[in-house]
């Protein structure tokens, strides 16, 4: 029998308080191989953590809105799929950016870095980087309020705030100096979630995972919600099932019925959410 180690105590302490608290753990890797000097860890075994912060999520999403192939994201997370527990899976902690990572917005702007400490503290994107930057994040936020688990925002992200490391990335928040556009986005994409069981709680199905395009369901009871992604820089088409409507409840994908079928085009670089 295995020694009981202070997260197990940890855990019994905390439900023996309170029965219905959660036990959250920082883990940047797959919590269930994860090898540490010499030790596999145990996080999610049934008697440690309830639940894990997805690193691997950030990772692969940043991977995909930076130019990555959506095959790759859809498979990492297929695989954190089989290896977490269902209740674990569908809800952990997802998020774009931390206070130990630099600022999503410095990062999907695509610039260099600059190399000393003194110029990373005075750099900002150029104007053509922050819009890059900022389609891309909008396109990073629809995907983590549409994907299984917890959506969590790091504070400012949702505001336009950039930053290299600690401390930069740090700052107070930028009060009257919002992005309007951005923190419009977030707050729809927040009542959107809480409006609907299928986002919250609904299994996922994907329909594509290729090059640029993502695509995915979720679907709770009678509600279905389709999510396409195009982070490409030219239209994407994207060919649903026959004889299949859809209802555009945010973005700006365009429904249209052809020769090949029924289709939907997806603008460069945007995201939408849509419901069958």
């Amino acid at each position: 029998q295995r020694q009981m180690c202070i997260r197990d105590r940890l855990r019994g302490a905390l439900e023996e308080e309170k029965a219905d608290a959660v036990l959250l753990g920082e883990v940047w890797e797959d919590g269930t191989n994860k090898i540490a000097y010499g030790q596999r860890r145990r996080y999610l075994l049934g008697r440690e953590t309830h639940g894990l912060m997805s690193y691997p999520f950030r990772k692969a999403a940043m991977d995909w809105l930076l130019g990555g192939d959506a095959a790759a994201f859809r498979d990492s997370m297929e695989t954190l799929r089989e290896n977490y527990p269902a209740p674990a899976f569908y809800s952990a902690m997802n998020f774009l950016g931390t206070h130990d990572t630099p600022r999503i917005l410095t990062l999907l702007g695509g610039e260099p870095t600059p190399e000393s400490k003194t110029e990373r503290a005075q750099a900002r994107l150029t104007p053509a980087g922050y819009d890059l930057a900022r389609r891309r994040l909008m396109l990073g936020a629809l995907l983590l309020y549409a994907f299984p688990g917890s959506p969590t925002v790091y504070y400012g992200d949702e505001a336009g705030m950039e930053g290299f490391e600690d401390p930069f990335n740090r700052r107070t928040f930028p009060w009257g100096r919002e992005d309007s556009e951005l923190m419009g986005w977030f707050s729809r994409l927040g009542h959107m979630r809480k409006q609907s069981p299928a986002l919250r709680q609904g299994d996922i199905h994907y329909r594509v995972g290729k090059g640029p395009v993502l695509a995915f369901t979720r679907t709770q009871g009678e509600e279905t919600i389709l999510a396409a992604f195009n982070t490409g820089s030219e239209e994407a088409t994207l060919r649903l099932r026959e004889h299949e409507g859809v209802q555009l409840l945010l973005g700006s994908a365009r429904f249209h019925i052809g020769p090949e079928g029924h289709l939907l085009t997806l603008q460069p670089r945007t995201g939408s959410l849509l419901q069958i």
